[in-house]
């Protein structure tokens, strides 16, 4: 019985890996195009999915804010971007996007946190959030 159960696992798990490595041959070589992205892509990306888990955590604490203090400007900044062209909105959103920012600073500066520095720092959240 050991010997039987033993191999036939085995040859089921060979099976299992030759039909799918046949399977991703048959499938992807040849046929699909290599998919090349941009390093702002792959950096925002890291970027976001960094700042969501953040926004969403039960609670932060001060170590949290250099995980992600270097990202806030450019995901801020590609979020801009990505909506408008037009020189006057720019301007209000670099005001914008610069007052979240340093909302965002305060809420982390601020020892021990008050019902002010957690309302900002939410609401920044929020703004960033939404605009994603």
């Amino acid at each position: 019985a050991f010997l039987a159960k033993r191999w036939q696992r085995a040859s089921i798990m060979q099976k299992a890996t030759t039909m799918t490595r046949e399977w991703m041959q048959n499938t992807y070589v040849g046929t699909c195009n290599k998919l090349k992205l941009s390093p702002e892509y792959v950096m925002f990306t890291m970027f976001v999915s960094n700042f969501v888990g953040i926004a969403f955590a039960r609670t932060l604490h001060y170590q949290f804010y250099c995980w992600y203090f270097h990202s806030l400007p450019m995901m801020h900044w590609i979020t801009t971007m990505k909506y408008s062209s037009d020189s006057t909105v720019l301007r209000v959103a670099l005001i914008l996007n610069t007052v979240f920012i340093l909302a965002v600073e305060y809420a982390f500066n601020v020892y021990p946190a008050t019902k002010f520095s957690s309302a900002m720092l939410q609401i920044s959240h929020a703004f960033l959030l939404l605009r994603i």
